[in-house]
Parts: structure tokens; C-alpha cells; sequence
């Protein structure tokens, strides 16, 4: 009974601080929408992005494909443009980046000559004119591979000829023009030779291509998301990404105040005239551990149940994940700052040291950056912090919409965590208050 009176006093006096609550819960809410709506559209799911695409020399047709072929990806939605209404489009932030093609780009790949595609990048849309370049330079990839094969099994074919044919000129206009030069050049022996070579070039092109195409080492990726779990067509919600990692974050401030309160009662004499009642130490621990819990609990529940209302977050298929998983982060975030209650001297000693310790964590736990992206060693060293576990568990129920069972991992750790540091705060406590380091 005594125990249930110390969580209800520091729940009431958290629930009396409504300024803190409407902070805790309004900010993380603000920052998801303020992301959401950054990277994707409003209903916070990925938008296709927006590129120009300069190349006055191409025909018709091949703009026509290229421009069907990109909006098919689902990544871009493409318009054709001339050089300078490209550059003032990225200038003004239109579009996340402009391709350009280079002038005579068929005279160049006849003739052997480098071939130097240009992008151009709005440095306001840092993320998504990233994967412009990222995509770009995939593509890229394999044709310089091929490039290089092709110069050493056949050095012969980018030699020049030694009449006076051009192939700029042989190129000119466009695809019928072209076509109609090809079909009527056998009395012109400029043209002829010009034929004769563009078809042997397209015979080495097609057998490089078929010997490339016979891969030798295969790599399979497999997709194991459940079925139903993203509709056909279905955008990914960057919401689910941004709102867990938000609301862990803030919950950290949460479980900081309420462990801090051991210092503003140890002041106030209340935490004295506590210990000469007939409360046991472990069960003023509990009292302060339990009540820790709740707030965060509830804080978390809350920011996922407005974040379904507000940006359809999605909650999970198993009804119990989310709750587990906010009582455990909850529990393991309370007993790491409830430790730095015990072993700091006073209440200014224990903010600033709170402070460092939430915004290390969320630097190397993937409160800033998803866990999945964060570098090899920052990763590793995140792993000791409890909100590391607590991103990688939610990112599964939410994002990526597993049941309880998938992310059992972080589950057991979160569990470990916070079992570990209750035993270590209780006899921490009690050895204190021996000392009289309490009062």
C-alpha cells in the first residue's frame, strides 16, 4: 500500500505539470509532421521526385522512353527541358535536380569518346537529389564496365576510318532522318563504310551483351515482409519512421524528470521524513521506478494513439506489442536515470548530466538517425544505450509492421536493462541511506 501511495503522489504531481505535459506530448507530434511533410506529401507517404531532363541532340522517341521508363520506377516524375530553364528550375528549388546529357552524345559513343553525363542538384533537397545522383550513377556503373570490356576484346572498332565521313553529320536530324541516311548510303561509300562499321560495332555490342548477361554470381534478395503488409501501389508512411523515434526521445526527458525528483524531495526534507516511516528502501525504489514507468508508458501510448488519429501511424498487427514495448522501454529508460539520481550530488549536477546522456543517446541510438542507417561503429557503440533497442523494437512493430514475436531481441534486452538497473538502484539506494548520503 505504501508503495501504490508513492506512484499515485508522483503521478498527480506529473499530471499537475500540464505545461511539461503538453510539451512532452505536442513536440514529438510537431517534429514528426514537420518530417513527414519534408520528405513526402502530406499524407507523409514517399512522393515521386521531380528531375528536368536536358539532351537536345536525342530524338523524340528515346525522350519519350526515357521519360516512360523513369516515371515507371515510381521515383521520378520527368519533363524534358532546355540548359538554362534546367538551371533556374533547380536554382528556385522546382525540381531536386536536372540531368543533362552532353551535346553529340551519338557522335560520341560511335567515335570512343568520353561520354560525361552532368547533374545538376538543388542543395535544398539534400536527401532527395541524393538519390537522383545514387540512381544515376547505378546506371552508369555497368555501361563503364562495359565500356572497358569492350576496348580490350576489340580496340579496332573505336579507331577512326579513313575517309572523310563525320559521324555527327551521319547523325543529324532526327530518328527517320537517320534511318532513311542508313537505308540509302550504298552508292556513297562514305556512307557505306560508315554502315558497314556502325554494324559491326552493333554485333560486338549485342555479344558483350549477351556474355554480360550471363551472370556467374547471383545475388537474391528476398523480401520478407508479411503478406498484406504494404498494398500494391501503397506508399511507405514516413510517419511510422519519424513518430517512434520522437516519442522515445522525448520520453527520455520524461523518465529524467520524474527520477529527478528524488533530488527536489531529498531538499524539501520529504524524502527524510519518508524514510522514517515504516517504507522500506526497495519499496521507496519501486515507488519512484514504478511511477516512472507509468508516465512514460502513458506518454508513449498517447503520442502513438494521436499519431494513428493524426498521420495514420501504423500501430502493428499484435494489439500487445505496443504496450510491451512502451512498458519495457519505459522501465529500462527509469532505471538508467533513476541511477543518475543516486549518483549525483545534487539536483543541477544530475539536468546537466541528464542532458548529455539523452542527446548522446539519441545521437548513437537512432533517435536522429534510423537505426538501420546509422554507420558500423556508431551502431555498435549504440547498443549499450537502451533507446538503441528501443528504435530497432518499435521500427518493427511500426515500420515494418511485425508482430511482438519479430522483435523479440529488443524485447529481451529492454527486459535485461531493466531488471539490471532495479536491482543495481536499490542497492545503491540502501547503501546511501546507511551513509546518510540521503538526507
Amino acid at each position: 500500500m505504501l508503495v501504490f501511495a508513492l506512484v499515485r503522489k508522483d503521478l498527480r504531481r506529473a499530471a499537475s505539470d500540464r505545461r511539461a505535459m503538453l510539451v512532452s506530448l505536442a513536440l514529438p507530434l510537431l517534429l514528426t509532421a514537420i518530417m513527414g511533410l519534408s520528405f513526402g506529401r502530406g499524407s507523409g507517404g514517399v512522393s515521386a521526385i521531380p528531375i528536368l531532363m536536358v539532351g537536345a541532340d536525342l530524338p523524340d522517341q528515346m525522350q519519350d522512353r526515357l521519360k516512360e521508363g523513369l516515371e515507371e520506377s515510381g521515383w521520378f516524375t520527368v519533363a524534358w527541358s532546355d540548359s538554362a530553364a534546367a538551371d533556374a528550375a533547380v536554382r528556385r528549388g522546382d525540381v531536386a535536380a536536372a540531368v543533362i546529357f552532353p551535346d553529340g552524345i551519338f557522335t560520341r559513343l560511335i567515335d570512343g569518346d568520353a561520354v560525361r553525363l552532368e547533374v545538376w542538384k538543388d542543395p535544398g533537397s539534400p536527401l532527395k537529389s541524393d538519390i537522383v545522383a545514387e540512381i544515376l550513377s547505378r546506371i552508369v556503373r555497368p555501361y563503364q564496365a562495359g565500356e572497358a570490356a569492350y576496348e580490350s576484346l576489340w580496340p579496332e572498332d573505336r579507331a577512326r576510318g579513313e575517309g572523310e565521313f563525320r559521324a555527327d553529320e551521319y547523325f543529324a536530324g532526327d530518328f527517320n532522318d537517320v534511318w532513311k541516311r542508313f537505308r540509302g548510303g550504298e552508292n556513297d561509300p562514305v556512307l557505306r563504310e560508315a554502315r558497314d562499321r556502325f554494324m559491326t560495332i552493333m554485333d560486338h555490342q549485342v555479344a558483350l551483351s549477351d556474355a554480360m548477361a550471363a551472370d556467374r554470381i547471383v545475388l537474391e534478395v528476398h523480401d520478407k515482409a508479411p503478406a498484406g503488409a504494404f498494398a500494391e501501389g501503397e506508399e511507405i508512411n514516413l510517419f511510422d519512421t519519424f513518430l517512434p523515434s520522437f516519442a522515445v526521445f522525448f520520453l527520455m526527458f520524461a523518465v529524467s524528470g520524474a527520477a529527478r525528483d528524488l533530488h527536489r524531495e531529498r531538499e524539501r526534507l520529504t524524502l527524510q521524513r519518508q524514510l522514517l516511516s515504516p517504507m522500506r528502501g526497495i519499496d521507496f525504489v519501486v515507488g519512484k521506478w514504478v511511477g516512472a514507468v507509468f508516465q512514460g508508458a502513458g506518454q508513449l501510448l498517447v503520442l502513438f494513439g494521436a499519431g494513428a488519429i493524426l498521420f495514420k501511424v501504423n500501430l502493428g498487427p499484435d494489439p500487445l506489442a505496443l504496450p510491451v514495448m512502451a512498458l519495457l522501454t519505459s522501465a529500462a529508460g527509469a532505471g538508467v536515470f533513476l541511477f543518475l539520481a543516486l549518483v549525483t550530488p545534487s539536483e543541477k549536477v544530475m539536468d546537466n548530466l541528464a542532458t548529455v546522456v539523452i542527446l548522446v543517446s539519441a545521437m548513437i541510438g537512432g533517435n536522429f538517425v534510423p537505426v538501420e542507417s546509422l554507420p558500423g561503429w556508431v551502431a555498435s557503440v549504440g547498443r549499450f544505450a537502451f533507446n538503441y533497442w528501443a528504435n530497432l523494437g518499435f521500427s518493427e512493430v511500426v515500420a515494418r509492421d511485425h508482430d511482438l514475436g519479430a522483435a523479440l531481441g529488443p524485447v529481451l534486452v529492454l527486459a535485461s536493462i531493466a531488471v539490471t538497473l532495479f536491482a543495481v538502484n536499490v542497492l545503491l539506494f540502501m547503501a546511501r541511506a546507511r551513509r546518510g548520503g540521503l538526507t
